[in-house]
């Protein structure tokens, strides 16, 4: 009885109060997961050891934080059963006392098995582990592969050409704009200020020279090129083709007889959203097949899969996180005990 008085006591309640309002604002001003490097920059080497010793930089996920967590679900406990006699007589605050036990015993369930993390996948791979946010590796009990990856624009990409001049006025250097024509690949296009046709020929998301001449390397858009030659009656049977480069337009350009020049300008769409087609697999047979994008997770066996990144670089690669938090129910389900129990608790005081 006398460890009951104890666990119950007010002293012990708000003792624990104090400690938890510190958790949470180390939790939320100290950055969380983050690698010990980054520590060591924000507060010296010295202060970023003494961070990550602590597990100030994992907070939630602590043994002092669970302690908090089990001290608190113990109070709370040991309240109901001092408390009893009362509490049969008013079942409202009797459900408040469940709901708050519920949300600490959820909070301990977190900390201890809740996992997250980051998987990298890339168009046909497959991965049964993830990069958990503790910089340990997670391990599946089945496996996840990247069938396709889409990003959906809301404009699409444009390919510009402008005319150039030199400037004629002594005083300025540099080139005036005479002319900016939107172009498309594979088609011709007119240009007014030269009286000429261009012929698109081709374009290079990523221009290079390989063994049997120009080449993309990917479909990034690193070094966005397209190939031109002179198009119409007027143009010369034998022209060779000539490549604008968006990335140096001050280098590259080709010139005309009269003195014009012109340059390619690459213009990105904006990115609407994207998206991950991934299968599940069980032994290599597929279970389950899932579009995630950002607003749409998917679920499979306790974990979630949420689309949260990809790379311009690589237009296979899609980054996604992955989570499995058992606590959730208990949170949850601590929330609308307690919920009731007030209300059912101010509804007959009110009466």
């Amino acid at each position: 009885m006398k460890l009951i008085n104890k666990l119950a006591s007010i002293k012990f309640f708000f003792t624990l109060s104090a400690l938890m309002l510190i958790a949470f604002l180390l939790g939320g001003v100290i950055p969380q997961g983050e690698a010990l490097e980054a520590y060591q920059q924000m507060f010296g080497r010295l202060g970023g050891n003494l961070v990550v010793a602590l597990r100030f930089n994992n907070v939630f996920s602590s043994f002092w934080f669970m302690a908090l967590m089990a001290g608190g679900a113990l109070n709370m406990v040991a309240c109901t059963v001092k408390q009893w006699k009362v509490l049969k007589l008013r079942p409202g605050v009797f459900l408040s006392h469940v709901g708050v036990t519920l949300m600490f015993f959820g909070g301990a369930v977190h900390g201890l098995f809740a996992v997250r993390g980051i998987m990298a996948l890339e168009t046909g791979q497959v991965r049964s582990e993830f990069d958990g946010d503790s910089g340990v590796s997670e391990a599946l009990p089945f496996e996840v592969t990247l069938k396709s990856f889409q990003i959906h624009y809301w404009d699409q990409e444009k390919h510009i050409i402008h005319v150039l001049k030199k400037c004629e006025d002594p005083g300025h250097e540099g080139e005036d704009l005479v002319e900016s024509v939107e172009v498309v690949p594979g088609k011709d296009a007119h240009f007014a200020s030269t009286g000429a046709d261009l012929s698109v020929l081709n374009f290079y998301p990523n221009f290079s020279i390989g063994n049997e001449g120009p080449m993309t390397v990917n479909e990034a858009r690193e070094n966005p090129a397209l190939a031109i030659k002179p198009a119409g009656a007027k143009a010369p049977k034998a022209a060779k083709a000539s490549y604008l480069f968006a990335n140096h337009p001050d280098f590259h350009g080709v010139q005309t007889a009269d003195g014009l020049r012109y340059v390619y300008e690459y213009n990105p769409g904006r990115v609407k959203q994207f998206e991950s087609r991934i299968a599940f697999l069980e032994n290599g047979v597929e279970k389950l097949e899932k579009l995630i994008n950002v607003n749409s997770p998917a679920a499979y066996k306790g974990y979630r899969f949420y689309q949260s990144g990809y790379d311009p670089k690589n237009p296979n690669y899609s980054s996604i996180q992955v989570s499995k938090d058992p606590s959730v129910f208990f949170i949850y389900a601590g929330f609308a005990a307690l919920m009731i129990g007030l209300s059912m608790a101010f509804w007959k005081e009110m009466k």
